[in-house]
């Protein structure tokens, strides 16, 4: 005795979606994806940027404190890359040779010296660049200098711009001549931190 399956009636057969659903839902979803790129670009370039200050904010604050606790004059450069394809910091001792340039590779900072690279932030200039500058700098240009004995650093007026490439988002981190790191934002472009005076 064999069973015939057979759909109860009144009820309609399953079916699946249709190629013009699909489509249609398709085009739902490229919309959507080309509103948000904009937007998303934006806030990843200002999580960049952020990133950036913060870490050189943290490069200053610790040549300052390492100072003290090591007893010995520290430098922090900030060379300018001749090619262009990095920004860096670097905080190396002091030497008697200024050979020491932060766009070198890590394993070479100071070549041919004594001194010592006690921490090194490189990053490359395709999406955050960032650039130091002081009205006077105290000795040769692109580093400041921390010492124990004159908790102050050599530099005036010293700042460095942490910039977006794409579109111009900025941050400054800015040392004070008793050695004080301070971030602000020029002409408020980044929400939550002080306008920049």
């Amino acid at each position: 005795m064999r069973r015939s399956c057979r759909r109860p009636t009144g009820r309609p057969p399953r079916r699946g979606l249709t190629l013009v659903e699909i489509l249609v839902g398709l085009v739902v979803l490229a919309v959507l994806i080309a509103v948000a790129i904009p937007s998303m670009s934006d806030l990843l370039e200002r999580r960049r940027v952020i990133a950036a200050t913060d870490e050189i904010a943290g490069v200053l604050a610790y040549a300052k404190a390492e100072t003290v606790a090591i007893s010995t004059p520290l430098w922090v450069r900030f060379d300018p890359d001749p090619n262009n394809t990095l920004s860096c910091t670097a905080v190396v001792t002091l030497s008697s040779q200024d050979t020491c340039r932060c766009y070198y590779p890590a394993d070479d900072i100071c070549p041919n010296t004594g001194a010592k690279l006690l921490r090194l932030y490189q990053l490359p200039r395709q999406h955050v660049r960032f650039s130091a500058q002081a009205s006077a700098w105290g000795g040769p240009a692109n580093y400041i200098s921390f010492s124990r004995d004159q908790m102050s650093i050599s530099a005036r007026n010293f700042q460095v711009n942490v910039v977006g490439m794409r579109k111009g988002y900025t941050l400054r981190v800015e040392v004070n001549t008793g050695g004080r790191v301070k971030i602000c934002s020029p002409g408020g472009s980044i929400n939550g931190y002080a306008v920049c005076t």
